[in-house]
């Protein structure tokens, strides 16, 4: 059987740049691919709709890193007013992610797997 690790941060929408939230995602672990699904939603929504998250110009709702690498997730928060909770879920475990959101660059938050 398969662990499920389910690693979440919420990120304030105040900090949004022409209503896009950025996360940056990078794989530290230089030797293994990490597989993951990643959801977004309002945090005050009681259905938890999801929310798209772009790669580029491209909807996903799963993707994976090589070791090293790196990517940028964009969240749409037109609609919404005070945070939004990103979520990675990892099927084959994982030790988790390590989240810095005292970025002073383009990102709102830094995400990193361990």
């Amino acid at each position: 059987m398969s662990k499920r690790n389910i690693s979440r941060c919420a990120i304030p929408v105040k900090r949004a740049k022409d209503n896009m939230i950025y996360v940056k995602v990078v794989n530290q672990n230089a030797d293994f691919r990490r597989k993951f699904l990643i959801n977004a939603y309002d945090k005050d929504s009681a259905s938890k709709d999801l929310l798209p998250i772009y790669v580029g110009e491209t909807v996903k709702d799963n993707d994976s890193l090589g070791a090293g690498e790196e990517k940028v997730y964009k969240i749409d928060v037109t609609d919404i007013k005070r945070k939004v909770v990103f979520e990675i879920v990892q099927e084959r475990g994982g030790s988790g992610i390590g989240v810095s959101s005292k970025n002073k660059g383009p990102f709102n938050v830094e995400i990193r797997f361990k």
